[in-house]
């Protein structure tokens, strides 16, 4: 194939479903003639009574002008003959996720088209490699993974092949630039970045369900409240379709050869063969959950002593809240003690501390009396709702007091079981050992990772962003204690997270 890096002035979409049909309305806003091919006429109607309808709510919301609607329309082309695609610089195939009828489809693209039209594939999880040996000429095979919905979200994946020519690469670039969107490019493993980088939050949200460490609304609002997600993990998962997540989820496992890290959850294979999907079919396993009633602390007991052991910012942040509580508060500040780091003794009956992977009960039984651990939140100060637990046999009145204080600085708190990194340092903590893991072993950049986070799926914060609002001690502390208390392989720390906690190494002359 000639290289090239001429601009991509007509393209080929076959597949009208959702994430096609969305493809080819991004590729006709700017100004791309289109081809958009489906086998079914059924499919092929819907989607452009799809598109005509979004464009007329456009030109009602003044979004658009009229002529702008006929400019997009005048660039589409809906057929159902094969043969229309021959003349296109760009051919993507969408169709469902099965390997066979991929490769099938994408060696008829081959032979239709000239020899230096670009062919590509949206497959979410799929191999490249593998897809790559259906295509003649494969320099000119790449993927291009876009998210649903393609003409809104800002992100695009693009993921060369063994023989992916530098040039196809560097045409697929400009393409995404063109587009208005932002491109990531991963090496062809399994679930490329986002998918495989995200997967923890999925997988941890089930877990922790699983485990009855949390109910459903718990588990999306401390997420949600802590670590700045603008949807939990559980209702994510409906919106998306579990059958969907799951797919994907099964799909990386069993191409990282079943490691633990990425083992789906019994509980959402057991919703997909219920038929329990959400949104898309309307039937969802958590719509009858509703949530609890905030949580009073029933006492008139005072904190009339906070001793301060350590510095954390959400103890400044209730030392602060607690003296315009208390006027009279004493309040002693001194060292972290050995062995429990920053807490908070209160009226020197009961600790509370931010957890590190350590239950309550661990911490009571090295303290001597009750103890308490919050969930770790992003910015306390703004932070709406936080869980935390205590010892199991803390007395009603220390309970009562903890959640008194606490309410100073949190509007509503609620107790969860008694475990490991509870929520939120769980979730965060296992989404930056991924992230570092997939860099260390060269999928791709710490700048794709976080453009990926935040352009791909939403996320707030980047992941490299989160190391450093979390602290990289803090981080490996809590994945120790979670890979010692629930599963050894699923969260050892990265060994380059290790590398704060070794002493340097010295030489003598």
């Amino acid at each position: 194939m000639a290289e090239s890096n001429a601009a991509i002035q007509s393209a080929a979409i076959i597949g009208a479903g959702t994430m096609g049909r969305g493809i080819a309305y991004l590729f006709a806003q700017k100004g791309i003639r289109t081809v958009l091919y489906n086998r079914n006429g059924n499919t092929l109607n819907q989607a452009r009574e799809y598109i005509a309808q979004d464009l007329n709510k456009k030109v009602e919301q003044g979004k658009i002008a009229l002529q702008d609607k006929g400019a997009v329309l005048a660039n589409l082309v809906f057929t159902s003959v094969f043969e229309t695609i021959a003349d296109s610089d760009l051919v993507i195939e969408t169709i469902a996720e099965q390997e066979q009828t991929k490769l099938e489809v994408l060696a008829a693209i081959a032979a239709a088209v000239k020899p230096d039209t670009l062919i590509a594939t949206n497959t979410s999880s799929l191999s490249l490699n593998k897809l790559a040996t259906a295509v003649t000429h494969s320099e000119r095979f790449i993927g291009l993974h876009f998210f649903n919905p393609a003409p809104l979200m800002k992100l695009i994946e693009i993921i060369p092949a063994y023989f992916t020519a530098r040039a196809t690469t560097e045409r697929c670039r400009q393409l995404v630039a063109a587009l208005g969107k932002r491109d990531v490019v991963c090496q062809a493993t399994p679930g490329f970045i986002v998918n495989r980088m995200a997967r923890p939050y999925y997988l941890e949200g089930f877990r922790l369900l699983e485990e009855h460490v949390a109910r459903a609304p718990q588990i999306d609002r401390a997420l949600k409240a802590g670590g700045h997600f603008r949807m939990g993990p559980l209702e994510l998962t409906d919106f998306i379709g579990q059958d969907i997540n799951y797919q994907v989820s099964r799909q990386i496992w069993q191409d990282m050869q079943y490691d633990p890290r990425y083992t789906p959850g019994h509980l959402q294979r057991s919703l997909v063969d219920a038929g329990l999907l959400g949104k898309k079919n309307g039937r969802s396993y958590f719509a009858a959950e509703e949530n609890a009633l905030p949580v009073t602390a029933a006492t008139d007991a005072d904190v009339e002593t906070l001793r301060v052991y350590g510095e954390h910012p959400f103890f400044t942040l209730l030392q602060q809240r607690a003296a315009l509580q208390w006027p009279r508060l004493r309040v002693e500040q001194r060292p972290a003690l050995p062995g429990l780091g920053p807490a908070v003794q209160i009226n020197e009956a009961f600790t509370v501390s931010v957890t590190d992977g350590r239950t309550a009960s661990q911490l009571a039984e090295l303290t001597a009396a009750d103890a308490f651990v919050v969930d770790v939140a992003l910015n306390y100060a703004d932070t709406a709702y936080l869980v935390a637990a205590h010892n199991r046999h803390a007395s009603a009145a220390n309970k009562a007091l903890f959640l008194r204080l606490l309410h100073t600085a949190i509007p509503q708190v609620e107790f969860i079981k008694d475990s490991p990194a509870l929520i939120v340092a769980r979730v965060l903590s296992s989404l930056i050992n991924e992230s570092v893991i997939m860099v260390e072993s060269g999928v791709c950049s710490r700048e794709d990772i976080n453009v990926a986070a935040v352009a791909g799926v939403n996320y707030a914060d980047g992941i490299f962003g989160l190391l450093d609002s979390l602290g990289e001690k803090n981080v490996r502390t809590t994945l120790s204690n979670l890979a010692q208390l629930l599963h050894a392989a699923r969260y050892a720390p990265h060994y380059t997270l290790l590398h704060a906690a070794q002493p340097a190494l010295t030489t003598t002359p």
